[in-house]
């Protein structure tokens, strides 16, 4: 640093280090709760083509609720079954199993594949559809300061980033491409990356800066520039492997050359994996080294033309070439956790920062989207007031446990792949279907076993709640197609559950037909207006989001009755308010019946949450879509005391309350 560079001074509420998919997932939050953040990337531009490719079932849910799923459904390619290929009679490859990987009861959505770029590309229109934040390419973190004693200070700015942004002076900005030969322009990319490709702009000089913020969220990958100011040590494996992947226009006889394939003989134990626009990626293990020892692996003798030889080899007797890659690259990885996720609850790390693993599971980038998803709501909502800033302790409760559970997969995983002895081939299959089975709830995110927290009650010993047997406290609410009942017309909860901020009330008013039923109604929604005589509404007793929603709390009321038996205007103004601009609330009354041009649409979402038809049930959902309570339809003391846990309280006059 030159002695006479004098550092320009700014403040932000949160600045996130990393524009790869957890930072992106953090930067939504930022833009749907209107928080002031900055995000930087020390490299010059976003990733477009290649890189994490595989998204689970339970992101894509992720990606509904944010209103992007069908992007990828429309350019991603779908999978639903895993084949293993093992040595047949006179050593011919023959395909020995099928592993299902797709849970239709379970959700509507499909493993998917599509290039990290395009991910990228769908999350940042988000983010500008919402807000004007934007990725600041080109920026390079120098220095971190923290200030412990400003820790318990909310409003209090104890982190301090001196950055550099690169003008046309430096050299140091990162390329995007990882390999020599990945070269991007406008015929292998889509119109709206165009843009993108375009080289920005630069200062003419180098310029210095000191970003003083509340909260700091380090995205910044395996080597987290954060993870090393902060001192937090990596634990885990002392062995990397070595893999050289690419992206190719395959030439092959083949049989499952399009579909998801695990294909091992002698040679060794590739991953095939069928990607969009005619694209197959191959991984293809090419060594393993002691980690640390880089004299060992000579990173230039990876080459598309030794991928090529591997996957020939592996093959035989089927055919493979190709003309054509867009892209390859080579890995070397192990199973790597940080020691912790967190400082103080002011800095975060999240996705690849706190987990390093092989990169064949399609678990990576899931897992990095959905902890940015989470640590990003509860920064936001606490920088906006109406969360209680000790909330923020339950990131690392909910997701390291979840990153250990990653590297115990991928350490179970992996030898599948690494061991090329003869005499294991034959039992690779079934030890795969075993390991798919063990871990199957965890890798597609059907579970994610978040423990109790001032965010997840639970019920004592673990006990079902009678009122409703699968909505689970730290689990998410399953996906239910249900009908809008002023419309009639069918919609997937991953979709009315919009990821807007807000926390839900879903009030499960069961058949509101039984005259008993509907005075119970009555009853819960004249407290719920606060016309009960007891306390404020829980609707008007918390901060507002600022500039975004008067109050952080929604209601969607879902019946039980059938559809044409039931009248919109037969539920009590509360749960359909009124605008004088807007008009009715047409989006918040639901039903749960059967819908004859949709067999989504089966009317079984009570039984499906374990719910009766009859008396009900209230459950409380967070914005990012699991349950936080559950309770029982009269419950409204029990649904406050939780909520008061966790939210700011005002006035009436909209003062803090003094007493918190």
């Amino acid at each position: 640093m030159d002695k006479e560079d004098k550092y320009t001074q700014s403040e932000t509420d949160v600045l996130i280090i990393g524009a790869g998919p957890s930072g992106l997932m953090a930067a939504y939050w930022m833009a749907r709760y209107g928080i002031s953040a900055r995000i930087i990337d020390k490299r010059d531009t976003k990733v477009f083509i290649g890189h994490a490719d595989g998204l689970r079932a339970r992101t894509m849910e992720l990606f509904d609720s944010m209103g992007i799923q069908q992007r990828v459904i429309q350019e991603g390619s779908i999978s639903t079954e895993a084949n293993i290929w093992v040595p047949g009679p006179q050593g011919k490859l023959v395909r020995q199993a099928y592993i299902n990987i797709s849970r239709v009861d379970e959700s509507p959505f499909s493993n998917t594949c599509l290039t990290q770029g395009r991910i990228e590309r769908f999350i940042l229109d988000s983010i500008r559809e919402h807000s004007d934040l934007d990725v600041e390419y080109g920026v390079i973190a120098e220095s971190l300061e923290y200030d412990e004693e400003l820790r318990n200070d909310p409003n209090s700015y104890p982190i301090t980033v001196k950055v550099r942004v690169l003008g046309e002076d430096d050299s140091n900005v990162e390329d995007r491409s990882e390999a020599a030969g990945n070269e991007m322009n406008r015929n292998n990319l889509l119109p709206d990356d165009w843009a993108d490709l375009a080289q920005r702009k630069k200062l003419q000089k180098t310029q210095v800066e000191s970003i003083k913020a509340k909260y700091l969220i380090g995205c910044d990958g395996a080597h987290s520039w954060t993870r090393k100011q902060l001192k937090i040590p990596v634990e885990g494996s002392n062995t990397d492997h070595i893999w050289g992947v690419i992206d190719v226009i395959p030439l092959s006889d083949f049989p499952d050359v399009r579909r998801l394939s695990i294909v091992t003989n002698t040679a060794g134990t590739i991953l095939v994996i069928p990607r969009e626009r005619g694209l197959v990626r191959f991984y293809v293990p090419v060594q393993t080294c002691e980690a640390g020892t880089t004299d060992r692996f000579d990173r230039s003798k990876i080459t598309p033309d030794l991928i090529r030889e591997r996957v020939q080899a592996i093959f035989a007797p089927f055919t493979f070439d190709f003309k054509e890659y867009s892209w390859w690259t080579v890995y070397q990885v192990g199973q790597r956790i940080s020691a912790q996720s967190t400082k103080d609850n002011r800095v975060f790390l999240s996705g690849d920062a706190v987990h390093t693993h092989s990169p064949k599971m399609g678990l990576g980038m899931n897992m990095s989207l959905q902890d940015g998803f989470n640590v990003g709501w509860k920064i936001a909502l606490a920088v906006a007031g109406t969360l209680k800033p000790e909330v923020l302790g339950t990131y690392a409760l909910e997701r390291h446990p979840l990153a250990e559970m990653l590297l115990e997969l991928d350490r179970t995983w992996s030898p599948m792949f690494n061991d090329q002895k003869p005499e294991v081939v034959d039992t690779k299959a079934s030890d795969m279907a075993l390991i798919a089975a063990k871990f199957e709830d965890f890798a597609d995110g059907w579970k994610v076993f978040y423990p109790t927290s001032s965010l997840v009650w639970k019920a004592e010993d673990n006990a079902e709640f009678a009122f409703a047997r699968h909505m689970i406290p730290g689990e998410r609410v399953r996906p239910v197609k249900l009908r809008n009942q002023a419309e009639g017309t069918p919609l997937w909860t991953t979709r009315s559950l919009e990821s807007d901020g807000r926390f839900r009330i879903l009030v499960l008013a069961g058949d509101i037909r039984n005259l008993m039923q509907k005075q119970r109604i009555e009853t819960l929604t004249k407290a719920l207006a606060g016309q009960s005589g007891s306390n404020t509404s829980p609707l008007d007793r918390y901060l507002e989001i600022p500039g975004r929603f008067k109050s952080p709390i929604d209601v969607l009321t879902i019946h039980a009755a059938p559809w044409k038996e039931v009248e919109f205007f037969d539920f009590p103004e509360i749960l359909r308010p009124f605008d004088p601009v807007k008009g009715w609330a047409y989006d918040k009354i639901w039903c749960d019946d059967a819908c004859i041009f949709d067999r989504y649409c089966d009317g079984t979402a009570y039984e499906k949450w374990g719910v009766d038809r009859v008396l009900g049930a209230l459950v409380v959902v967070r914005p990012d879509q699991y349950i936080g309570w559950v309770g029982e339809l009269g419950d409204l003391e029990g649904l406050t005391h939780y909520l008061d846990g966790i939210l700011v309280k005002k006035f009436p006059t909209g003062e803090i309350d003094p007493f918190l």
